[in-house]
């Protein structure tokens, strides 16, 4: 009972350390009660993506645990420095490391204790609250039901049980290692003045510019998202090392002129900076890596719910379109099916516009030669190559009503996605000119969606195409499709009893006919797009605590640090308002250069994250740089709040001795 009571009297006497240490550790429980409770929730499959919905709740689980074993033990290790002081004095008093290790025992059990009772209870009790807002931004109706699982309470609570050993363990390494005198200075013992490392300085700044540099260099969107992951981690790594080593050589260069650093706030700031900057640094790189992971996960997430739309409109260029092989349908069958489509149609108060009927070839993919040639597709790469749709001019002229006359080396062309300015094309070894280069056509719909450049051409008659497509191989995708679309006019609700009937009716008439519809794969992209919105909310909320734990915690021990520092600089004649102007300086010098450092690094990457929404459909880059706008204004003033509620912290430490003076 002896080492309970004390560990008790040690959570209470420091609660200042202690105290944010729980309630993070407590919020992380609630992130990861939630997240199970929601991916348990049998009402999740009944999802109409329920697969995909379950495979983004599975990555999320798996991203917020990774995250919690590393803040748990980021910010133990800010609890532990400043305890250690307090375990010295411990064990110079008697108490040996045996003692010490059945205290810190019991302090863990307590902290365990604590953590898991209060995060499964709010954790239970806002599972519902986020089940209600999923089922609002999902839209999904009274199918979804939710239902509460003791599973999930009994994997959280082994989790951090599991977590709560990793840092005990972890503490009793230290504890082991340390001396009593080492113990006893604490987090007092400071670092020896850094040496300016200009190697890792440049590094750093060039690990940045080439992350920038992909980024704004990178052209189509499948090379953005094999390039995402390199040019995050360059710019992970140097931002770490320009904080590290470049901010040291910017202190010193301050400290060199002699005009600036003589003078009282500016001598103090920057001195005080360089004497700790190494282990200040790793901190400050920290807060700028999470506020930019706030930034881009809110912003990115955001648009495509909002632009959900846009991205609708670009993936279904058309209300309802139909598909199918030319060898397996005639294309009197393809006219029985739209006459059917027509008779469903009016059953449910729809009417058909633009309604067409057309006979192309299947999407041919190629690859583009050095020489601007186009090969077949065993040499194609996506970040250089093109898709092919071929028709005759008979068939365009059915549809258009236009008199398109072409020669055996001549075709028509338009382009759906991409640009085209050459007079003549050459694809496998036949040349073609271009005797005319089309604006529009009504039957199809110029869109910037598109991964690569998409090709609609148009020859003179069907022998024209065979000859070309013989020259291809097989992996090219030779062949000929049916095509049939429509738009539609009606209410939302007759949109999608008719979606419904033609989908059943078309299953019923052959499995290999393909069918979309832009109202039901709206209602079915709805569930992944919202849920893909509150898992970036999640992961916001929880970098955003990170990232106030992180300061918090900075501003103690650098209060700590600080307290003799400005009690000997005012013995020696500064004024009370000059330590006060002097650590405003310094405050807003330390913690506003993570946010501006990280509102830079979503503008450079900008670029890359909208090729990227290319990939969802999102084509939209005004509306995009719309919300990163008010993303990071916003972001700005929960920052702004998360210093000024952390900074009365560090005022209150170093103003205990200041005040006395």
């Amino acid at each position: 009972m002896f080492y309970f009571k004390l560990a008790t009297t040690n959570l209470k006497k420091n609660r200042k350390v202690y105290l944010p240490f729980l309630l993070s550790m407590i919020f992380l429980v609630v992130i990861n009660v939630i997240l199970q409770i929601l991916l348990k929730n049998k009402g999740m499959d009944t999802l109409p993506s329920a697969a995909s919905a379950k495979q983004l709740f599975g990555f999320g689980q798996y991203v917020i645990l990774i995250f919690t074993i590393i803040f748990s033990v980021y910010t133990n290790s800010f609890l532990l420095k400043q305890r250690k002081k307090e375990l010295g004095l411990y064990n110079i008093l008697g108490m040996g490391k045996k003692e010490l290790t059945r205290m810190l025992l019991w302090e863990t059990l307590l902290s365990y204790a604590i953590t898991i009772v209060c995060g499964t209870i709010i954790g239970s009790i806002f599972a519902k609250l986020c089940f209600l807002s999923l089922k609002k931004l999902t839209q999904l109706g009274d199918q979804f039901i939710y239902s509460f699982s003791i599973e999930s309470i009994i994997f959280v609570t082994l989790l951090f049980l599991l977590v709560y050993g990793l840092l005990f363990l972890w503490n009793i390494v230290q504890l082991r290692l340390a001396n009593p005198i080492e113990l006893l200075r604490g987090s007092q013992h400071g670092e020896k003045e850094p040496k300016t490392k200009w190697l890792t300085a440049i590094t750093g700044i060039a690990c940045i510019g080439i992350g920038y540099y992909i980024s704004i260099t990178i052209k189509s969107p499948l090379s953005a998202l094999s390039l995402f992951f390199i040019a995050v981690v360059l710019v992970i790594i140097g931002t770490y090392e320009l904080f590290t080593a470049s901010s040291i050589a910017i202190l010193k260069l301050l400290k060199k002129n002699k005009h600036y650093y003589y003078q009282p706030n500016h001598f103090i700031s920057v001195s005080s900076m360089i004497y700790r900057m190494k282990q200040n640094a790793a901190g400050l790189a920290s807060i700028c890596i999470l506020c930019t992971m706030v930034l881009v996960t809110i912003s990115t997430t955001a648009s495509l719910y909002f632009g959900m739309e846009n991205v609708m409109q670009n993936r279904n260029p058309f209300d309802v379109t139909v598909g199918a092989q030319g060898d397996q349908f005639t294309k009197e069958q393809m006219e029985d099916i739209n006459t059917e489509l027509n008779h469903l149609a009016k059953d449910n108060d729809i009417e058909f516009l633009d309604n067409k009927l057309m006979q192309i070839s299947n999407n041919v993919l190629l690859s583009r030669k050095a020489d601007g040639e186009y090969i077949g597709a065993d040499d194609t790469t996506f970040d250089n190559s093109g898709m092919f749709n071929f028709i005759t001019a008979e068939e365009y002229n059915r549809l258009t009503g236009e008199q398109l006359t072409l020669s055996d080396s001549e075709i028509a062309l338009y382009m759906l996605t991409g640009t085209y300015k050459k007079s003549m094309i050459k694809m496998a070894d036949h040349s073609y000119t271009i005797k005319k280069q089309i604006d529009k056509i009504d039957f199809l719909q110029q869109s910037d969606y598109g991964l690569i450049d998409t090709f609609f051409m148009i020859f003179k008659d069907e022998q024209q195409i065979k000859i070309l497509m013989d020259s291809l191989p097989e992996k090219s995708g030779k062949g000929r499709v049916y095509s049939l679309y429509a738009n539609l006019k009606g209410t939302t609700e007759n949109r999608l009893a008719f979606g419904y009937a033609a989908r059943e009716y078309l299953i019923q008439r052959s499995p290999d006919l393909s069918f979309s519809s832009i109202d039901l794969d709206r209602e079915d992209s709805i569930s992944f797009i919202g849920g893909f919105l509150f898992m970036g909310i999640i992961f916001g909320l929880t970098f955003t605590l990170a990232a106030g734990i992180i300061i918090y915690y900075k501003q103690v021990s650098e209060g700590t640090e600080d307290q003799a520092r400005y009690d000997i600089m005012q013995r020696v004649g500064m004024s009370h308002q000059e330590v006060q102007k002097t650590i405003r300086s310094q405050i807003l010098m330390v913690f506003f250069f993570p946010i501006s450092l990280a509102a830079l690094h979503l503008a450079f990457a900008f670029p890359l994250i909208q090729k990227l929404l290319v990939l969802f459909g999102l084509t939209d880059w005004q509306f995009f740089m719309v919300v990163c706008c008010v993303t990071v204004i916003s972001f700005f003033f929960i920052y702004l709040l998360m210093y000024w509620q952390t900074s009365k912290v560090y005022y209150q430490i170093v103003e205990r001795k200041v005040g006395r003076v």
